[in-house]
């Protein structure tokens, strides 16, 4: 596995923001849900279910997140300094 990001950072600024890459992922997921009775069928949906809500509860998650890094301070791009961290200024 290599170590490059998918997501956007200090070093990575053409990545994607987590709250973004997961609504992605929770609209892949969702098109993964099908319409068969079989009992096999209805696990793999109530898990794929199970797995949009947990996405949705990080994306919000992440979302707060960003709402607190905005009432710090404006975002300086990728160039300018951390608003929380050890290399914070």
């Amino acid at each position: 596995m290599n170590n490059k990001s998918v997501l956007m950072g200090s070093e990575n600024y053409n990545g994607w923001k987590l709250e973004e890459l997961l609504a992605q992922l929770k609209h892949e997921v969702s098109h993964k849900i099908i319409e068969d009775p079989s009992p096999q069928a209805q696990t793999v949906v109530r898990n794929n279910l199970s797995i949009i809500e947990h996405l949705g509860a990080a994306e919000a998650l992440q979302r707060s997140s960003g709402i607190v890094f905005d009432a710090l301070r404006a975002n300086e791009g990728p160039t300018g300094n951390p608003r929380i961290g050890k290399d914070k200024r």
